[in-house]
């Protein structure tokens, strides 16, 4: 398709079926330069172009532009996501944050638009999400589970003082320091708070510290920074007026745990067969005493899993996406590993600038063990334990689904089937958060309006037209997910219908078309 090189402004849409405000007319003519520039960008044979486009006031990113060809398979297009859309969300009413732009045009000039603040395309979803609740958060999976079987700390605080003293007279020995420069911890190491000030910093931290790891702060205030000994596996040992800032700062690597993001049946896991860290982006009860300097965090663990112990030392932050990663059942188990390393040699220096990397064998994913190591196996004990609760199940068919009836534990539902399946087996499950259909053929898809803890369901466009005509939405509903048809995303008309049909903030929800001239 041709079209003129100066296109002029659409009129104003006005959809009969879904009455909105009256549109921004720059913001119309804004998407018709945009449609314009796709549609001279497309290439032969093509069947629509699409671009999908989320802006906020530091800029635009999203996806660039997509064809779809009359044989249904997709070409990416050339062209990047234009700054004409976050001039679009400059002059957007709505007074969002963040603003969804989706934007497709047609071979035969017809473009259509829908812009809202609160559906997004989810980066590795289904398709879109609408998020109806935004102050209810999607739940958390590390609250499933159970609490530590033993629940004592397995911390020694006076061996952990002889272990660091230990660890820094073997660097005293590969360094060759002068006699006398290493008599007390504070010659080589910051000067420790006393008692009373570290009960307060503990009071600021809102949580006590693990026995040994206070045993410590009692002896050094951490290694001293950026230039300092970074004791712990090469993470800046911090001192104890930074935990109390990290406690309470933004944690950004735990900052995706939002309806836009969240997929049911996440794989994060600490990995372990018997969990010993909970399966969770961040928890009140892990306390940040080492940071590295790429963005990740060794933490105390105060509130662990199954298999865990309070007080042992996990990885987390930015490289963790897929779980924490247990790393000891306590600093003074960590200082044991790394002394012992120093002492069979597995190590590397610089002896100029007194830096010192040790290969204690220490986990750096989940699932790692150390090998030999007490419990290598991930905790498991040989007693012949029943088999762990079930939290998230992927099913194909009536048989799965009627064994899941009333499951206690049951937070999450996956179905894929081609042949019709009941839903009746699951509105008895209590903590029942999450449902995915939309790979199934469904036979009483309004069962779903009567599970009543359900916060999260994902259909496609004709199972939700069936669900609101036979019994409306979930009452819980926060999170509804369109699924994208097998040709391509939804249109942009598909969305505002089905938002409208969810009772959502109609005042968000902003419904563009038009034509190119010509």
């Amino acid at each position: 398709m041709t079209s003129p090189q100066n296109p002029q402004p659409a009129q104003n849409p006005q959809p009969a079926q879904n009455p909105q405000p009256a549109q921004n007319p720059q913001i119309t003519a804004l998407l018709q330069q945009v449609a314009h520039s796709m549609a001279k960008g497309a290439p032969p044979g093509w069947r629509l172009a699409s671009i999908s486009a989320r802006a906020d006031r530091h800029g635009i990113g999203g996806h660039g532009v997509v064809n779809v060809l009359a044989n249904g398979r997709t070409r990416p297009g050339s062209m990047r996501t234009p700054k004409q859309l976050q001039r679009v969300f400059e002059l957007d009413d709505t007074r969002a944050d963040e603003l969804t732009i989706e934007l497709v045009v047609y071979p035969d000039g017809r473009f259509e638009a829908l812009t809202s603040r609160a559906i997004v395309l989810q980066p590795q979803g289904p398709g879109h999400v609408y998020v109806l609740r935004p102050d209810v958060r999607p739940p958390d999976a590390g609250d499933l589970q159970p609490g530590p079987t033993d629940p004592a700390q397995a911390g020694d605080p006076q061996e952990a003082v002889r272990l660091l003293w230990a660890h820094l007279r073997k660097r005293a020995e590969i360094f060759g320091w002068e006699p006398g420069r290493l008599e007390h911890f504070e010659d080589v190491l910051p000067a420790p708070w006393n008692a009373e000030e570290i009960e307060d910093y503990e009071r600021k931290l809102g949580a006590p510290l693990p026995e040994d790891l206070r045993a410590l702060y009692a002896v050094a205030d951490g290694d001293g920074g950026d230039d300092g000994a970074r004791l712990f596996d090469r993470h800046i040992w911090l001192a104890i007026d930074q935990l109390v800032s990290f406690r309470h700062a933004d944690r950004w690597w735990a900052a995706g745990d939002s309806w836009q993001y969240h997929t049911l049946g996440s794989a994060r896991s600490d990995g372990l067969p018997r969990a010993r860290a909970r399966s969770s982006a961040d928890r009140p009860g892990w306390i940040i005493f080492a940071e590295s300097t790429g963005g990740d965090f060794l933490a105390v663990d105060m509130d662990p899993a199954e298999g865990g112990r309070p007080g042992q030392v996990i990885r987390v932050g930015l490289h963790h996406d897929d779980g924490p990663v247990y790393v000891a059942d306590s600093v003074t188990e960590l200082l044991r590993l790394e002394l012992a390393a120093l002492e069979r040699g597995d190590y590397r220096c610089k002896v100029p600038s007194e830096q010192l990397w040790i290969d204690a064998g220490l986990p750096q994913l989940p699932g790692d063990t150390i090998e030999g190591a007490d419990g290598a196996d991930g905790g498991t004990d040989g007693s012949g334990a029943s088999e762990p609760p079930v939290y998230y199940a992927h099913v194909t068919g009536d048989a799965e689904l009627s064994s899941l009836a009333g499951h206690p534990t049951l937070a999450a539902v996956t179905v894929r089937s081609t042949e019709p399946v009941s839903l009746a087996p699951l509105r008895d499950c209590p903590r029942l958060y999450g449902l995915d259909l939309s790979g199934a053929a469904v036979r009483d898809v309004e069962v779903a309006a009567r599970i009543p803890s359900l916060r999260y369901l994902a259909m496609r466009p004709e199972q939700w037209r069936e669900l609101i005509e036979r019994a409306g939405p979930p009452p819980a509903l926060a999170a509804a997910v369109l699924a994208d048809a097998s040709s391509g995303a939804s249109s942009p008309e598909t969305l505002a219908e089905w938002a409208v049909g969810l009772g959502g903030d109609q005042g968000d929800i902003r419904y563009y078309s038009g034509r190119l001239p010509g």
